[in-house]
């Protein structure tokens, strides 16, 4: 009790102190009555007076919270608000300017300003600026621009931008833009932009974009209208129209120009081919062919009839390229003969499904001709390398050139063979 009565006495000394020194040094700063100082306790009880708001001065200490005309220098204390504008630095659990702000402020709880914020807002729940923001933000839970947004961005939840972003958001949560961003977003679950994001996203989880011209990185999901760029998931990638490169375990475009790689790559102009081949390991194999024209990726089954007395089969991933015979050699003699090359990883089960390591890997040269609108046949020699921990993988080829064993796992190396056919148009 006796600690209270002590600052309230000393804050009525402040007041009247700082009231004597207002009349000796009193001037005009536009149509704001200047003042050196000003100490208010409350609202309404201050050096000002009840008419506060027709003031500015260049050093404010709210006591418990004051309500004024503007702050040409410092202002500390509890809440501080300023209803024209606030030029210079503030300190205070709520911070509200009305006017421009140039320079800092800092709140433990809320940062406010009403028109462009120049400087820094750093607070422990919220930042919000109602104009133009050009510098950082700093917050623990959100931080929210109304208007255009130059600068930094960083929240532990997140950062929402309701016209456009030309910077950088950290969020440790989320980051939100209702217009265009250009720079870099970066959250630990999604990124949602309804405008145009240029330049770089990375999410935990999702990337949202209504378009993108960027370099978008998802942990589950990039999604967008418009793509031109690279999309890179985890799990999926989502568009309308692309024009640049997909990597996911899947791939979707209305319109695809450009690589995909992925397990599954479905796209409306892409290619949709039923594969069917034999190997010289004796595995007869069926394949899903998907991607574009020219880039194809392939997922297959395989099974080896030769090995009897053993369940031998095989799960394969392949990417390649296809190329009409005509077009690259530049002579019309050749149309309908084509060339594929790839990479095939083709891991062998032998009965029920294992993660043991048993693996061929091979590089595939094909020639082929396109018999009839949607049939095709090819036919090529294969660079193969098998890795295996399996007692009889030895078995898998009938000869090898190098065969070994390194740090435990067996090693084999052999040039083979392919013929096979594709079926359905592409």
């Amino acid at each position: 009790m006796t600690r209270f009565a002590l600052y309230f006495a000393a804050s009525f000394l402040l007041l009247i102190t700082a009231g004597t020194f207002n009349k000796l040094y009193a001037q005009q700063s536009g149509d704001l009555d200047y003042r050196p100082l000003r100490v208010t306790l409350v609202p309404g009880l201050s050096t000002n007076g009840i008419d506060a708001t027709g003031y500015t001065a260049r050093y404010s200490l709210n006591i418990i919270g004051g309500y004024h005309g503007g702050i040409d220098g410092y202002e500390m204390g509890l809440v501080n608000a300023n209803q024209r504008y606030t030029r210079g630095f503030q300190i205070g659990g709520v911070n509200y300017s009305g006017g421009p702000m140039s320079g800092i402020n800092i709140g433990g709880a809320v940062n406010y300003s009403r028109r462009s914020m120049r400087g820094a807002q750093i607070s422990g729940i919220g930042n919000f600026t109602e104009q133009s923001l050009q510098g950082f933000q700093l917050s623990g839970m959100i931080n929210s621009g109304y208007n255009t947004v130059n600068g930094l961005q960083i929240a532990g939840i997140g950062n929402i931008a309701r016209r456009d972003l030309q910077g950088l958001q950290i969020a440790g949560v989320f980051n939100s833009t209702v217009e265009d961003s250009q720079g870099m977003v970066i959250a630990g679950f999604g990124n949602f932009n309804a405008g145009r994001a240029q330049g770089f996203m990375f999410s935990g989880a999702v990337n949202v974009a209504r378009d993108m011209q960027a370099f978008s990185v998802a942990g589950v999901l990039n999604a967008t209208r418009n793509l031109q760029g690279f999309q890179i998931s985890g799990l999926a990638n989502v568009a309308y129209r692309v024009r640049g490169m997909q990597v996911g375990l899947f791939n979707f475009a209305r319109d695809f120009d450009g690589i995909p790689i992925g397990l599954v790559s479905l796209y409306g102009n892409g290619r949709h081919n039923i594969d069917v081949w034999m190997s010289d390991a004796g595995f007869q194999n069926v394949g899903l062919k998907l991607g574009t024209r020219s880039v194809y990726n392939m997922i297959s089954l395989g099974y080896n009839p030769f090995l009897r007395g053993r369940e031998v089969w095989s799960l394969g991933w392949t990417i390649g390229s296809y190329t009409p015979l005509d077009e690259a050699w530049g002579n019309p003699r050749y149309e309908g003969f084509f060339r594929m090359r790839d990479f095939t990883i083709q891991n062998v089960q032998e009965g029920s499904l294992s993660t043991r390591l048993n693996s061929i890997y091979s590089y595939r040269y094909l020639l082929g001709y396109d018999i009839a609108n949607g049939f095709g046949i090819y036919a090529g020699p294969t660079f193969n390398i098998l890795l295996s921990r399996e007692a009889r993988s030895n078995e898998y080829t009938w000869y090898s050139i190098i065969r070994g064993e390194r740090g435990g796992s067996d090693f084999s190396l052999w040039l083979g063979f392919t013929v096979g056919m594709q079926i359905f148009p592409h």
